[in-house]
């Protein structure tokens, strides 16, 4: 089977520089490495080929376990159109004082996630695959125009996330039917929010406190994620945060 032309035009695009993210590759901070975001691969995967694809994992081994520190290496298999790819990733679940259990379930989802995005990538840029050329030659491409709706407008030109408010939501989205998130893309944005909790205590505690003021949630404000509106909220804010100057 083959790609419609939209799928192709799509996949054909270079990445968009605002979706990549970097983190230091050792502790001596000598080099950067380029990446982009789980929850952001499937959301373009469910763009780009329409929900129409499929991933498994085939394989989840633990490779190494002591008291700090434990690792996975996985291989998922990734199906689109009946084309076939696979990919193979590495997680790590640390701390000396992180229980076991939560330890080895950060280590498999991170492992899941990066084999997924692996086998993913291998579609095109969209997925990653031009952060891999050493010559960072995606950092000089031109962006393409893209189609915006109200949620994909820059930061620029967006309130800060403390001064989101329940008007910023079209009145059409308040009166409707909630619509159920993605699963898949639940599961992985909790993932996120766990690594940010353990490496960003500011952080969490900054997305925590925002998201249950503007959502009026009591309790663990991550068992509240279920429409994708409780999603791009994090998102944004995340992005937000990010890029504002430290």
């Amino acid at each position: 089977m083959s790609f419609t032309q939209e799928q192709r035009i799509a996949l054909s695009q270079p990445i968009d520089k605002s979706k990549v993210s970097e983190r230091w590759a050792d502790k001596r901070k000598t080099l950067k490495l380029a990446y982009i975001e789980s929850w952001h691969v499937i959301r373009e995967a469910n763009r780009i080929f329409n929900y129409d694809w499929s991933s498994e994992t085939l394989k989840m081994d633990l490779v190494h376990a002591d008291n700090f520190c434990v690792t996975y290496i996985a291989k998922v298999r990734v199906i689109v159109n009946g084309i076939i790819k696979e990919g193979i990733g590495a997680g790590h679940g640390r701390g000396e004082r992180v229980p076991a259990g939560d330890k080895h379930e950060s280590a498999v989802k991170e492992a899941e996630s990066d084999a997924r995005k692996r086998a993913l990538m291998q579609f095109g840029d969209q997925f990653g695959l031009s952060l891999y050329d050493k010559d960072k030659n995606w950092q000089k491409q031109e962006q393409p125009e893209r189609n915006r709706n109200w949620r994909d407008v820059p930061e620029t030109v967006m309130p800060r996330p403390e001064s989101f408010s329940k008007s910023d939501t079209p009145k059409q989205e308040q009166q409707a039917i909630p619509k159920p998130a993605d699963k898949q893309e639940v599961s992985l944005m909790r993932k996120q929010l766990l690594d940010i909790y353990q490496n960003d205590r500011k952080q969490f505690d900054g997305l925590q406190k925002a998201y249950k003021g503007h959502f009026e949630v009591q309790g663990k404000f991550s068992d509240h994620i279920q429409e994708p509106k409780h999603l791009e909220f994090i998102r944004r804010w995340v992005e937000a945060y990010t890029k504002e100057p430290k």
